[in-house]
């Protein structure tokens, strides 16, 4: 496996995170002896081994909840690239304190407050604290940085990025994978329950107890109601209703009957391995290409966060190149 580590590329995401370090990384947080007791100094402004190994375990845990296990052999290149970000962060925060950002109280407050509800009790929280040997007034102190380089950003470069029309239509123009829309259903159920350990007459009893579900709606009844009061599947709570999915979503069976039926058509009695099923299509989609218009919105936004984070790159890298910074990873 292969990852793309490219430096400062998860600085935007950095700038609008909270200190949740506490939240996540708790329990794996570990002071390392003999580690020194900062990993970096940049402009005569430390960063503290500690504060570089609780960032380390958030990084890591964000691309877990990605689904990116990290090989051993780019793990030192994982731990460069967090100090990487934890330097850039620094840069700006010191350009935010030259150019005199200053920082609501109120909302760094209420921003702490969040933190510590998201713990359930005080005591929770300090515990929280103490294991990561952190003081609420060292959390503070990094929401406030946090808060100051957000706003700094916003005001340097986020209020100058633009997209132009002729910059969507392009992007629109060669990328034509990106705006196709697959075929879907939208499609609610009814489950009974069975499985391959039933018998035969066991089997036969849910099969009829369908039937039966199948011929009030025959009759009129509403098949969202009959889903809520009848069906055995958590779906049942919402009537049934399953959102809309594509093909390779549900199971074989379960996938040839929707797909085969139209808009408002409820199907015969279907067996998959969970049980039998009534399904009722809501909406049946043909594939089709979205149109520039309805994809402008998100091209845009697409493209105006490629150029923040290529601002804040090239920034992070000015900043570097005029700065004294000394680094002591091992």
């Amino acid at each position: 496996m292969t990852l793309n580590y490219k430096r400062y590329a998860a600085v935007i995401l950095a700038l609008a995170a909270l200190l949740t370090m506490p939240l996540s990384a708790v329990a794996e947080q570990k002071e390392n002896a003999g580690s020194p007791a900062h990993v970096a100094i940049v402009n005569g402004k430390t960063i503290s081994n500690q504060d570089y190994q609780a960032e380390l375990v958030l990084y890591k845990q964000r691309l877990q909840a990605q689904g990116m296990q990290i090989p051993e052999n780019l793990q030192d290149q994982v731990r460069t690239e967090v100090l990487n970000q934890m330097i850039g962060r620094e840069l700006i925060f010191q350009q935010t304190q030259k150019s005199g950002i200053e920082v609501d109280s109120a909302q760094v407050d209420s921003e702490l407050t969040a933190i510590k509800e998201r713990f359930g009790d005080p005591e929770a929280f300090q515990a929280a604290l103490d294991k990561m040997n952190m003081t609420e007034g060292r959390l503070k102190d990094q929401i406030v940085e946090r808060t100051a380089i957000r706003s700094f950003i916003e005001k340097e470069i986020v209020s100058k990025i633009q997209v132009s029309d002729e910059e969507a239509n392009t992007f629109y123009k060669d990328n034509p994978n990106y705006f196709k829309r697959p075929e879907e259903v939208h499609a609610q159920h009814i489950l009974i329950k069975s499985n391959k350990e039933d018998d035969e007459k066991k089997k036969e009893a849910s099969r009829q107890e369908l039937m039966k579900i199948k011929k009030r709606i025959a009759a009129g009844e509403d098949f969202g109601e009959l889903a809520k009061a009848h069906s055995q599947c958590p779906s049942a709570q919402n009537g049934g209703d399953l959102g809309s999915f594509g093909r390779g979503k549900m199971v074989p069976a379960f996938e040839d009957v929707a797909f085969g039926l139209k808009a408002n058509e409820v199907s015969d009695i279907v067996e998959t391995q969970f049980g039998y099923h009534l399904i009722k299509v809501l909406e049946h989609r043909q594939p089709s290409t979205v149109d520039l218009e309805e994809a402008r919105p998100r091209i845009v936004a697409n493209l105006r966060n490629q150029k923040i984070q290529s601002e804040v790159n090239t920034y992070v890298e000015k900043l570097r190149g005029e700065a004294k910074i000394e680094t002591f990873l091992k």
